[in-house]
């Protein structure tokens, strides 16, 4: 049975509902043997009789503060009396005529109590009035008592006994209802500490706060007793019962009016059924049938809104909730009443809950889009003329379609935004997504091509003498504008975005000056960024990943942990030329005085986050691992490699300068909202938040996304392996980096120099036939049809193993060159191979892919795990195989890969254009704005992202028998390698 509340503000202090003062679940109850009905319907009739007692006494004592503290008890016990008359009418179920129930008619009889409260308060007090004005104008009194009948009971006293004031006698009965109110309270108050009830504790503080105006009354009535002269008290007590009254009323009457014009329930109701909401939806304390609705669909839905109207002592509730657009009707309908259930369980007064769903990508304002517009409402005429029936059905159509294009229009001019941004070598690249993850605006700047004033090539500036590559600061802050003008000039309302975050080429660093916060702060929006930030740097340039001046600092940060290996195990790479701490010695050594005036370091990813903020930003958790100074087991900075770097062994220095206190572990941190410099110039929202800015290469895994154990393989001019995994494992081949988002993974990559030129270089050799269109469907004819690892139909004849670089390589670090080998699994041992036992070029053709697959799986064989679930049986291998860049439209390249790597579900080929840094970085923005607690990127992105239109399957994964069969090839690989190395060095 749904509990009853009431709300009856009255006397100064407050009768409300549930929770605190006056509240009258008691009251309605029918156990009549219960100890807390019995108080309090005692209560309720020792009020009557105090009420009559006080009435009749404050009469013939002669006490206006008497019969006013009589009429405040009697409008508790008409209020009361109210409750108890329209109970049984507010349970009552809705019915056809009343579809929202009868709660309405309590409000109704509310009001008129409320009413005469009110009135009867006013006469009270005109009456106390009057009795003072006799008192201190007795002549003008005594004329006006002579056309009157006086108060306003019908009877008046004399001048004599007005004169005299109230009798003593009047004093004892405020002073027995004070007692008798306090009796009560402690009555009650004793039965709800045993019972820990806060409905009956509000009870009994009522009855204490009730006594309130007897004590008036008795103050009154004895103070015009004991002093001469102060006849008046009584009256004045009068008067301020009755403007007690009054004020009661008034508060009453407001509330009832509100009610009656569906005002929205308060904060407090809206927070309770959020809660209970919210725990529903909670796979850990949901009631759910998880047979009916999996725990992992209910984790994806999400309150978005509550309101609700108070129908006497009921609430009516709406609540919205959104769920991926891919459930169906059943599972909305098992949600549904499954939360209308725990909210009407657990939040006393609720009557009726009305659930409305919508998909995740859905943003409408607050239930504004279930009303008709005024421009499509019906014509003013009351009786409009007829019409043709075919001309109603063209209107019909036309208003409908009408109708949804305005729908549409507003959801998209309401729908929030989120942008990325991705600062790479020859680019700035900007997208703006929804929350459904879908694109709306992209621009670019072209460095070469959009900037002015700057002598580069491809972006850079190059210093051949020095092997130094760099980019100029202020080009960056040109682009940053110029993006946002193209935005701008794209139609696009900034006002819309929520979030922003973006990803920044790796390793690179900025050098601020003591000017340089100072100038973020105090941006000026009639001026350009580049104009105000020009002096804001102690060195006008930025390295680029390019750069290779840093020789002498990568052999000393190997050096000084012991090797390379031990630098790999803590920072998660081996020293290279393009790694932030290395740089930063140079710049040490080289610019000894910028060096001294820098006030602060930023990588480029931090820079983008700094600009947009106005303050020096943090670094990213992912980025800082590109530095070699980050301890990524240990969480924090190394300190034997920041002395190196500082060249010294105090380290505070140089911890100022990297902001080492303020490293934010989550990914998804709030760094701020926007400088008001881009509210003011651009039209941003004040609230837009910043998310930390990344990495670009761990910015490309956020925008597939890629869950643990996926692979991404660039098979571009280069070749790049991205793993996303829970194992650290580094070595000096290999880059360990923490996840941008997820705590607990990381992000395994490895580069080789030698990707689509090395395949180039053999499809090139191969000899031309006429059944092939071109040179690729040669290599692929030829590839395709050699059989795996070039072997007889004997299983036991020796692999045809190769490494081919057209170019240095440095996965191994060996020189340029190409050698064959064959390799015996059997015996595990190696012979070179010779054009007898190896057919060239035709053989090279399926040996180069297999041997830079082979490569790959041999340096990640100690991060992949076996499937769980129906799967449990198949060996350690990624769970799918992501192909991007031009190689993966080559379904050869896409099957050998298969064969290779394995990948139990398959092998994809992911397309999400040129800007997957860029969008990785927006997901990143969605994500760290919509998130719930504890929901994960993978868990908010994932259940958004739609695969389908950027995921295609494309060639088998892992196929029994031949993914075994590359199991020794691997161990051939390794000690080819291994071979090769030893030869440079003997070389």
């Amino acid at each position: 049975m749904t509990s009853l509340t009431h709300n009856r503000p009255h006397a100064g202090h407050s009768h409300s509902h549930g929770h605190h003062h006056h509240d009258n679940t008691y009251l309605t109850s029918t156990n009549k043997k219960d100890a807390g009905v019995k108080i309090t319907r005692i209560g309720l009739y020792v009020n009557l009789l105090m009420a009559i007692c006080k009435g009749t006494a404050g009469y013939v004592f002669n006490s206006q503060a008497l019969v006013a503290d009589a009429f405040h008890a009697m409008t508790d016990l008409v209020s009361d009396f109210m409750t108890l008359g329209t109970v049984a009418w507010s349970l009552k179920p809705p019915t056809a005529r009343f579809p929202s129930g009868y709660g309405k008619i309590e409000s109704l009889g509310s009001l008129g109590v409320s009413g005469l409260l009110l009135t009867g308060g006013i006469l009270m007090g005109l009456n106390a009035c009057n009795v003072l004005y006799g008192q201190f104008f007795v002549d003008a009194a005594h004329a006006a008592h002579e056309h009157s009948h006086g108060g306003i009971f019908g009877h008046s006293h004399s001048h004599g006994a007005a004169d005299m004031g109230p009798n003593i006698n009047a004093a004892w009965v405020a002073a027995a209802s004070i007692g008798v109110k306090e009796y009560l309270y402690r009555a009650t108050m004793k039965i709800a500490k045993e019972r820990k009830s806060s409905v009956l504790a509000s009870n009994a503080v009522h009855h204490r706060i009730d006594s309130l105006t007897s004590i008036v009354a008795l103050v009154a009535i004895a103070g015009s007793h004991f002093f001469t002269g102060t006849t008046w008290l009584d009256p004045v007590g009068g008067l301020i019962v009755s403007f007690m009254v009054v004020r009661a009323g008034w508060a009453n009457t407001g509330q009832a009016l509100l009610e009656l014009a569906d005002v929205g329930v308060d904060g407090e109701i809206k927070t309770s059924v959020r809660k209970a909401a919210n725990k529903e939806i909670n796979p850990a304390t949901s009631n759910v049938n998880f047979s009916e609705l999996s725990s992992e669909l209910l984790a994806s839905a999400e309150v978005r809104d509550i309101q609700g109207v108070k129908a006497g002592q009921n609430y009516l509730m709406d609540v919205e909730l959104a769920v991926p657009e891919t459930w169906t009707v059943q599972q909305t309908r098992v949600l549904e009443e499954s939360v209308r259930s725990r909210i009407g369980s657990t939040v006393r007064g609720v009557r009726r809950v009305r659930i409305r769903i919508v998909p995740n990508e859905r943003h409408s304002p607050d239930f504004l889009d279930e009303f008709i517009a005024a421009e499509v409402s019906p014509r003013s005429s009351p009786e409009p003329e007829d019409e043709p029936e075919s001309a109603k059905h063209d209107h019909q159509r036309n208003g409908k379609l009408e109708d949804e294009l305005r729908r549409r229009k507003y959801m998209t001019e309401n729908t929030p935004l989120y942008l990325g941004f991705d600062l790479s070598t020859q680019q700035l690249k900007g997208i703006a997504v929804t929350s459904s993850l879908k694109a709306e605006h992209e621009v670019k700047f072209d460095f070469d091509a959009d900037s002015k004033g700057f002598n580069i090539n491809k972006g850079v500036i190059t210093n051949e003498s020095e092997n130094e590559v760099f980019a100029p600061l202020t080009m960056w802050l040109q682009a940053i504008d110029g993006v946002l003008q193209r935005f701008k000039d794209a139609g696009m309302d900034f006002s819309r975005v929520r979030g922003i975050s973006g990803a920044g080429m790796q390793h690179g660093s900025v050098y601020w000056n003591s000017k340089g916060e100072r100038a973020l702060e105090s941006l000026e929006p009639s001026s350009s960024l580049e104009d105000q930030l020009a002096d804001a740097f102690a060195h006008p340039y930025s390295p680029n990943w390019q750069d290779a001046s840093t020789q002498e600092q990568c052999d000393a940060f190997d050096a000084h942990l012991g090797d390379a290996t031990r630098l790999a195990l803590l920072t998660g790479s081996k020293a290279h030329h393009r790694f932030t701490g290395p740089q930063i010695l140079r710049f040490r050594t080289k610019y000894p005085t910028k060096y001294q005036e820098t006030s602060r370091i930023s990588l480029v990813s931090s820079f983008l986050a700094s600009i947009f903020l106005g303050k020096i930003a943090p670094f990213d958790i992912s980025d800082v691992c590109g530095m070699n100074l980050w301890d990524i087991k240990a969480g924090t900075w190394n300190e034997q490699l920041l002395s190196l770097t500082a060249g010294s062994n105090d380290t505070s220095y140089i911890k100022h300068k990297l902001g080492a206190a303020d490293v934010p572990e989550d990914g998804g941190a709030f760094l701020g909202n926007i400088s008001p410099y881009f509210v003011q110039r651009y039209g941003f929202s004040p609230a837009c938040a910043i998310a930390p800015p990344t990495g670009d290469n761990p910015s490309t895994i956020l925008a597939l996304p890629l869950r643990p154990s996926d692979a991404i393989v660039s098979l571009g001019t280069s070749t790049t392996f991205l793993v996303s995994t829970p194992y650290y494992k580094p070595n000096p081949a290999v880059h360990f980096m923490n996840h941008p988002t997820t705590p607990g993974l990381y992000m395994f990559m490895l580069c080789y120099k030698n990707g689509g030129l090395a395949r180039e270089q053999v499809r090139d050799a191969l000899p031309s036939t006429s059944n092939a269109a071109n040179p690729w469907q040669q290599f692929d004819q030829v590839a395709s049809t050699s059989s795996p690892l070039g072997q007889s139909s004997d299983p036991n004849s020796p692999m045809k193993i190769g490494l081919f670089f057209p170019r240095p390589e440095i996965v191994p670090n060996v020189h340029a060159g190409t050698w064959r080998f064959l390799y015996n699994h059997n015996t595990s041992s190696l012979t070179v191979a010779d054009e007898t036992t190896w057919k060239q070029p035709e053989d090279d053709a399926r040996a180069i892919v297999e041997s830079q697959f082979l490569s790959l799986r041999l340096r990640s064989r100690d991060l992949v795990e076996s499937p769980t679930g129906p799967n449990a049986h198949l060996p350690p291998q990624p769970r799918r195989i992501y192909l991007v860049g031009g190689g993966s439209r080559n379904a050869t390249l896409a099957k050998i890969a298969g064969q290779v790597l394995g990948g139990w579900e398959g092998v994809y080929k992911l397309d999400v254009g040129e800007n997957a840094c860029a969008l990785g970085a927006a997901y990143k923005a969605v994500w760290s704005v919509e998130r719930k607690e504890k929901q994960s990127f993978e868990e908010l992105i994932g259940g958004r992202w739609r695969e389908d239109e950027f995921v295609e399957k494309i060639a088998d994964g892992y196929q029994e028998g031949i993914f075994e069969k590359y199991g020794p090839a691997v161990e051939g690989l390794d000690m080819i390698e291994k071979e090769v190395l030893k030869g440079a060095k003997n070389g």
